[in-house]
């Protein structure tokens, strides 16, 4: 068994090591194929095939070994693929396995190739617990490749020892070390073959490519003709899932969705577009772009396009994504998922709302603001209740996502934490009517603010009250928070004096001739503090002023 060898100058070497590049993108591409397709599926031995037909020219003249380090492959000492950022990070896939060298002999199969995928893409603290990689290769009695393993004699002996478990003789195999791939499919000329209906339908997905059929569909193409294209894109793209950032099955989908809400197309167009989205809908394919996206090493570019693909599935997406959320026990994935929810937007929503019943105090909680990050007002009615719930966490929850949500619902809901002077909920309840900037929550606000507490026990409260109405901005509440401007206290100076400031920047916020006019007076105030804030606000608002045409 030699080892390739060629001069660092030769121009050979340099296509040999895009061969090595494009064999490494293959296995890639397989390990993406393992998780999605089982056993024996069509799909998945073409990608092997595929895989090994990448590496077949580079085991012609013997075994093939491919260094890896934190920073990427080496072949022959030299940097493989170094700007491809998917190679980098299989690179750092293998290497957070422990595997730092891989050698691949002449008589590499299919079933070693597929065995390799398969133990490869498991959690490496388990691969560990396993006694390592190369360990797991040797019970498949994997014989085509071996991993860290630099001893030649060491390895043709293990090989020999496989060989004759499986009652084959090691002698045999080096007569014809290497079998030649099948030959490729012959080109189709696609300009051809979609033009009659007829040939469209008979091809198969090996002899279509999906860039030439997204192109065929934006053509003007009869009812039929329509129909058939989408057909065929429904069976080809689960086959494209493995590539990198999802491009052409993200890029399928939106012109699929795009078609569908065309008016100008017709019915017939538009309903094999809406077939095609539901047939494509299928859970093995959600769960695939839901994995894809949960995956740490997917990019932050990929996760875009992912989540920009499962928007197309509407609800059906959003009920996946809750139940994984609902099931995943990982923050940071939940995290990612979370948002997911969030972008998909409206169309969310009702599987949100069918969670907020667990019994799980965490599912709720996250349903909970989910909903309010997506800030539909129906949903406030859903929510609402649960500023009753049996746990703390999601009634805080609950009073937040109101407060993002708005309306009629939720001023209603939270009103009476303001008046029943909630210990737990009415600081963040006084937030949340600020934040909604209603001007119907003005007068509950100014019940508090007004509220006999010469003491100021209630000092954090009144606060929060007077961010909230300069947030809300009513004219309403100048006259309140001009008294407690002018307010002086020698009892307790310095929390007066806090509070007087705070209702100097409110009135600056309200910014009405009375408040400016109490503010300019503020600015001679005894309080450092107070004139300060007083002097900061009413020059703001003089420079706006002078500013506006």
């Amino acid at each position: 068994m030699n080892e390739i060898r060629s001069g660092h100058n030769d121009p050979a070497e340099f296509r040999r090591q895009g061969q090595v590049a494009k064999a490494l993108l293959g296995i890639g591409k397989l390990f993406k194929a393992v998780r999605f397709y089982p056993p024996g599926h069509p799909a998945l031995e073409s990608t092997c095939q595929e895989t090994l037909n990448l590496l077949a020219p580079l085991l012609r003249q013997g075994q093939m070994v491919i260094i890896i380090r934190k920073t990427g492959f080496y072949w022959q000492e030299e940097p493989v693929g170094s700007d491809i950022p998917p190679l980098k990070d299989l690179a750092f896939f293998f290497f957070a396995r422990l595997v730092h060298r891989l050698l691949f002999l002449p008589d590499l199969t299919m079933r070693d190739l597929e065995a390799f995928a398969r133990c490869a893409i498991g959690e490496p603290a388990e691969i560990q617990r396993a006694g390592g990689l190369q360990e797991l290769l040797l019970q498949q009695h994997i014989t085509g490749l071996f991993l860290n393993e630099i001893d030649l004699q060491t390895i043709q002996a293990r090989r020999e020892k496989i060989l004759v478990e499986q009652g084959i003789d090691p002698g045999k195999l080096d007569e014809s070390p290497f079998d030649p791939p099948p030959e490729p499919p012959p080109e189709i000329d696609t300009k051809q073959i979609l033009s009659p209906e007829t040939l469209l339908e008979n091809l198969s997905a090996a002899q279509l490519d999906p860039a030439q059929l997204l192109q065929e569909l934006e053509k003007n193409n009869s009812d039929q003709r329509y129909r058939l294209l989408c057909q065929k894109l429904v069976t080809i793209l689960p086959e494209h899932l493995h590539e990198p950032e999802l491009s052409t099955p993200r890029k399928a989908l939106l012109l699929l969705a795009r078609h569908g809400a065309e008016r100008s197309r017709s019915n017939d167009q538009r309903r094999s577009c809406l077939e095609a989205l539901d047939k494509l809908a299928r859970p093995e394919i959600l769960k695939f772009f839901i994995n894809a996206l949960c995956d740490k090493h997917q990019h932050s570019g990929g996760r875009d396009n992912i989540i920009e693909a499962l928007s197309v599935f509407k609800e059906k997406a959003a009920v996946a994504l809750v139940d994984r959320l609902a099931n995943e026990e990982n923050s940071q994935v939940r995290k990612l998922l979370a948002e997911a929810l969030i972008k998909l937007g409206n169309c969310a929503a009702p599987a949100l709302v069918e969670r907020l019943a667990d019994n799980r105090w965490y599912i709720a909680r996250n349903a909970v603001a989910i909903l309010g990050r997506i800030a539909n007002r129906k949903t406030a009615i859903h929510v609402r209740p649960y500023l009753d719930h049996r746990d703390h966490r999601v009634r805080k929850e609950a009073v937040r996502s109101l407060g993002r949500i708005g309306g009629p619902v939720a001023l209603k809901g939270l009103q009476p934490l303001i008046d029943n002077r909630d210990r737990e909920l009415c600081p963040l309840a006084i937030v949340a009517l600020g934040a909604m900037q209603n001007e119907a929550a003005v007068g509950p606000l100014i019940r508090l603010l007004n509220s006999f507490d010469p003491l100021l026990k209630t000092f954090d409260l009144k606060r929060r009250t007077i961010k909230a109405l300069g947030a809300i901005g009513s004219p309403q509440a100048v006259p309140h928070l001009v008294k407690v401007l002018r307010r002086k206290r020698l009892w307790k100076r310095n929390l007066h004096n806090k509070l007087r400031s705070s209702a100097a920047q409110a009135l600056g916020n309200i910014a009405t001739e009375d408040s400016l006019l109490a503010l300019e007076i503020a600015c001679k105030d005894p309080s450092p503090l107070v004139a300060h804030v007083a002097r900061e606000a009413f020059d703001k608002n003089l420079a706006r002023t002078k500013n506006e045409p």
